[in-house]
This record gives C-alpha cells, sequence and structure tokens, in this order.
C-alpha cells in the first residue's frame, strides 16, 4: 500500500514539474522594460520610494538664477523649472530668488546672493555644499527620521533631520549660522582654523548657533539673528501641502528634455549675442574653468567659479 501511495505521489510531482517546464517565460526587452517602467509612473503605480535619488526641480522665482550643469559648460540663467542632477551648481544674483524641491517631501528657498552645489541627491544622505548665500526650508518630517540631508559650508557641517532650518555663510566675515524653527532638529559640527571638525552642536526647535573659524567657543542660543528666515520657512512648509496634491513624476527621458530645453535657451542667446561685446556687458566676461571638486568638504568649494 505504501509503495502505491509513493508511486503516485510521485507520478504526480512528475506531471507538475513537466507541465511548468512546458510553460513559456517572458524575456523583456529593455525597451520593453523602459515603456512598463513609463507606463507605472503615469499611472501613479511607481513609489518614489522604490528609487534611491530624490526627483530634485529647481524653479526660477525672480531675478537672475543659473545653473552650471553637471555635464560641464557655463552658467546659464534660467526661466522656469529646471529638473537638477548631482554635481550641478546654483546661483542667483542680487535680485534673484528661486525654489528648489525634492519630490514632494522637501522645499528649500534659495535666497538672494547665493551659490550653492548640489553634492549628493541621494534621499538618504543629501549634501548641498553652500559656497555663499543662504539655504532655508523643510526637510521631511520630525517623525520620519529616513530622509537626511546635510549642508555643508567652508566652516562648519550642518546635518538636517526631518527639520525646518536654515544655514548661511558669509564670505565677507567667514561666519556660518545655523537655525532650527518649529520641527526638527540640525546637528552642527563646526571646523576650526585648520579645518579639522570638532564638537558636535544640537539644535532643538527654535535654537541658533553663530560661528567663524577663528573662535574657540560657541553656544546655541534661542532663534534671534536667524529668525529673518522665518517668513521663507513657512512658505516652503506650505509649499510642500501644494506639491503633495500636484507633484507628478516623470521620466527619464522627459527630465533630459526639460534640461535641455534650459540650457539650450541660454545656448540660443549666447550664439544671437556674440559679436556684441560693446552694446552687451556680459559677452566679454571671462569664462569660468572648469575644475574637480574634491571629496574633502573644505577643497568642495574651491569649484569652478574663478575669474568670475
Amino acid at each position: 500500500m505504501r509503495i502505491r501511495i509513493f508511486y503516485l505521489c510521485a507520478s504526480v510531482l512528475a506531471a507538475a514539474a513537466m507541465s511548468y517546464a512546458q510553460t513559456p517565460s517572458k524575456v523583456y526587452t529593455q525597451d520593453e522594460y523602459r515603456a512598463m517602467t513609463e507606463e507605472a509612473m503615469k499611472t501613479r503605480n511607481y513609489r518614489q520610494d522604490q528609487a534611491e535619488n530624490w526627483d530634485a526641480r529647481l524653479k526660477r522665482v525672480s531675478g537672475t538664477v543659473s545653473v552650471k550643469a553637471s555635464e560641464g559648460g557655463e552658467w546659464s540663467s534660467i526661466t522656469g523649472v529646471m529638473p537638477l542632477n548631482a554635481s550641478d551648481w546654483v546661483k542667483t544674483g542680487s535680485d534673484g530668488v528661486a525654489e528648489l524641491y525634492l519630490d514632494a517631501k522637501a522645499a528649500i528657498y534659495v535666497g538672494r546672493n547665493t551659490e550653492f552645489r548640489i553634492s549628493s541627491i541621494d534621499q538618504t544622505d543629501t549634501v548641498f555644499t553652500l559656497k555663499s548665500g543662504s539655504l532655508s526650508g523643510k526637510i521631511g518630517h520630525q517623525l520620519n527620521p529616513k530622509y537626511k540631508a546635510q549642508v555643508r559650508t567652508p566652516s562648519a557641517v550642518c546635518a538636517v533631520t526631518g527639520a525646518e532650518f536654515a544655514v548661511e555663510y558669509s564670505q565677507l566675515g567667514k561666519d556660518t549660522g545655523a537655525g532650527t524653527f518649529d520641527e526638527g532638529r540640525v546637528t552642527v559640527n563646526p571646523f576650526d582654523d585648520t579645518g579639522n571638525p570638532g564638537e558636535d552642536y544640537v539644535l532643538e526647535k527654535n535654537m541658533e548657533l553663530f560661528f567663524n573659524p577663528s573662535q574657540k567657543r560657541f553656544r546655541a542660543v534661542k532663534l534671534s539673528r536667524m529668525s529673518r528666515h522665518r517668513t521663507e520657512v513657512s512658505t516652503m512648509r506650505a509649499r510642500i501641502t501644494e506639491l503633495r496634491k500636484t507633484w507628478k513624476p516623470v521620466t527619464a527621458a522627459a527630465r533630459k528634455d526639460m534640461r535641455d530645453a534650459a540650457l539650450k535657451r541660454k545656448v540660443l542667446h549666447r550664439k544671437l549675442g556674440s559679436g556684441s561685446s560693446k552694446k552687451g556687458g556680459r559677452a566679454g566676461r571671462k569664462k569660468p574653468s572648469r575644475s574637480k571638486a574634491a571629496e574633502r568638504p573644505q577643497e568642495e568649494f574651491q569649484d569652478d567659479t574663478q575669474g568670475e
């Protein structure tokens, strides 16, 4: 009896294996896979948390806003919205204001006379290298510490965790200012005058810290000087609420087209304006040189803007 049961089970398993082996499997080509991905994004079946990088987009609000693309080239004045990649540089003029969005989870106000580099757009390790000016806004939520960011100045690293924050740096006085507003925390690690990191200072909500490399002692105090960024932070808080309702993912091809369009407008402008250096003040400007950004935070600020 046991022998019969054994042979019966073996026959069933063999038949099932043969049926599975005869079932044809679908092998997708690269184009078919790309089409499937794009369709999923259009139908919102695509989840952004499946990607490891932010969908970063810069919006010009007013004045002069320029981008130096990671692919190389000169500074290009932009209008409207432009997707950003890691290693892109952004600069605003004395009348320039912009906003930087990371999906619908972060909104950053780029103040006037600001220059910074997007060193990393990794969702869990975003890095902005602030050469001058100010960045303020909101990144993530205090109840979700997954999304972390750093704002690096020539004299400090400011780690932002689910916070409403502001960081500014003055090239004139070599001063760094950092503040936390109504949510989250910012951990500030100042460098000494030799560029070595020092002690961490944790800024809880509504606290600030100002310092320069020549100082030996620092003390976090209640929000005072950095309060001037409160309006921008409140605006970015409201902007995230709006983005959650209107944000739509775009395909890699669409991002590339948007970048090309933003940069080609400037290229066309340069071609039309060539030979008119006497009339236009920009035609005779010296082209900035391009250099590789070093891994050390201090050397990242020696970018490709010499001669500007």
